[in-house]
């Protein structure tokens, strides 16, 4: 089967021809795949960025936003059956370290993580445990399905804040998270939300705007002059930071109100910020990392229900054949989400 592969410690994918894969223990589920999302992650392990190469070996094959059908199933396995429709979690808790017996499954210490430290879903075919897996309804698409990851890594970034109808909500980050996060908040009442950009980010900006949210180019704009111009010059309730971009903490403490909240979800490089700041603001920060099995129902009944319809967000399709030129696209920051089909 032809798969996305990272091979070399250095820039760049293949694509090769892989062997099918088959169950080996009894808890696994072998999935036929429908569609799988370039994440962020996936286009760090691209580039070889130096924040990303503890979490992958290699050599592995790519992708973890995956939605398809169960072809086959392991002996232990009871809830899912062949021609179920499912989405599947990365990493799949054991459901029995420490972290997951305190219901912190994204946290355990045991995680399989596939398209990293086992194999992915830029193939044809891919092996996950069972603990891994959600049905979704008939009537969901994969291409939508194959969202439903992101939409929960920013569902629980909401999720982790105490955000009010009627707050005001800043969004650090137009990429996918940052968008979905955009809509998520302005869903749950938020009275406006304002997304920051850079200039490079400008096409996805322009999706941002015809959304009906208020856009800040940060490169070109006063940013903190322009969120307290529409906050009666007191900053937003609640700041998301989902870039992963140098310097963005420091500025979402600047925007933020007094007594209001930060949430990280974007995993930055390490950049100073003024600890004075946080104590004399008396701001809340929290950090939000991946999702947890609860967020996953939610997030399915928002995309199947089109609550969050995620279809603008899917700007580029390719078959594996075809997925450098993906993965180069989203490089350009000329398109949002892109997803990679096995034909």
């Amino acid at each position: 089967m032809l798969a996305v592969v990272k091979t070399q410690p250095e820039p760049g994918i293949e694509i090769l021809d892989m062997p099918e894969p088959t169950l080996t223990q009894d808890d696994q589920v072998l999935l036929e795949v429908g569609a799988c999302g370039i994440c962020g992650s996936d286009l760090h392990f691209y580039e070889w960025a130096p924040h990303a190469r503890d979490e992958i070996t290699l050599p592995r094959i790519l992708g973890h936003e995956v939605a398809g059908t169960v072809l086959e199933v392991g002996r232990a396995v009871t809830q899912f059956k062949p021609g179920d429709r499912v989405v599947t979690e990365t990493w799949g808790g054991c459901g029995r370290c420490y972290y997951c017996r305190l219901g912190l499954f994204n946290h355990c210490i045991y995680q399989t993580r596939i398209g990293q430290k086992a194999e992915g879903g830029m193939a044809p075919y891919v092996i996950v445990p069972d603990i891994s897996l959600y049905k979704i309804p008939s009537h969901m698409n994969f291409d939508e399905a194959a969202v439903v990851e992101p939409v929960g890594v920013a569902l629980h970034g909401l999720e982790r804040m105490d955000l009010k109808p009627g707050d005001s909500v800043v969004v650090i980050g137009p990429g996918p998270i940052g968008i979905l996060a955009a809509m998520l908040a302005d869903r749950s009442g938020a009275d406006q939300v304002i997304v920051l950009g850079l200039a490079v980010d400008r096409r996805r900006l322009e999706l941002v705007s015809q959304m009906g949210y208020t856009v800040i180019v940060t490169d070109e704009d006063d940013a903190v002059g322009a969120v307290r111009e529409r906050t009666n010059g007191r900053g937003a309730d609640l700041v998301l930071d989902v870039s992963g971009g140098p310097g963005t903490f420091s500025l979402a403490l600047d925007l933020v109100r007094r007594g209001g909240q930060i949430g990280i979800v974007g995993l930055s490089p390490e950049a100073p910020f003024n600890p004075t700041t946080l104590a004399l603001k008396e701001v809340t920060v929290y950090g939000s990392y991946r999702r947890q099995p609860s967020t996953w129902y939610r997030a399915i009944n928002l995309v199947s229900s089109r609550k969050i319809d995620v279809r603008p967000l899917i700007t580029h399709q390719a078959p594996v054949a075809r997925a450098e030129e993906a993965f180069e696209t989203l490089l350009r920051r000329e398109g949002i989400k892109a997803l990679i089909t096995p034909n």
